[in-house]
């Protein structure tokens, strides 16, 4: 009786660390899921239009660029250049996105996505130079 007990706990401890492995291993550092680049696209387009008010057609727009760009940040990450050829490419393309962005929205909205971008360069800052 005492075996079927061990074989029991065994089988429930092999489970248990088997799922624990698993839910870490899809974890990011703060615990939360990774994302996709589809999902941060969608997630940065909703944060957009609801902050900067974009209208249909300014928000269609907004969301191809976010594709673009974290799709575009995914393939500089996973690349095997140098981390700080890395972070220059991610800079420059940044950039660009910024730019394009830019043509999208009136003087107000330019305002309020310059104070967005100011805080997310600080909030990334923060981190001690991680996620550029």
């Amino acid at each position: 009786m005492k075996k079927n007990i061990l074989k029991s706990f065994a089988a429930v401890m092999v489970l248990f660390l088997a799922f624990t492995q698993s839910s870490i291993a899809q974890k990011g550092p703060r615990g939360e899921a990774k994302k996709t680049p589809v999902e941060r696209a969608e997630k940065m387009t909703e944060r957009m239009t609801d902050k900067l008010g974009l209208n249909d057609y300014q928000s269609d727009q907004v969301a191809m660029l976010n594709l673009d760009l974290a799709n575009s940040l995914k393939d500089i990450k996973d690349s095997e250049a140098p981390r700080a050829e890395k972070k220059e490419s991610a800079m420059k393309l940044r950039e660009i996105y910024v730019a394009d962005v830019n043509t999208l929205l009136d003087a107000e909205q330019q305002e309020k996505f310059e104070k967005m971008m100011k805080r997310l360069k600080k909030k990334r800052g923060n981190k001690g130079g991680k996620g550029d």
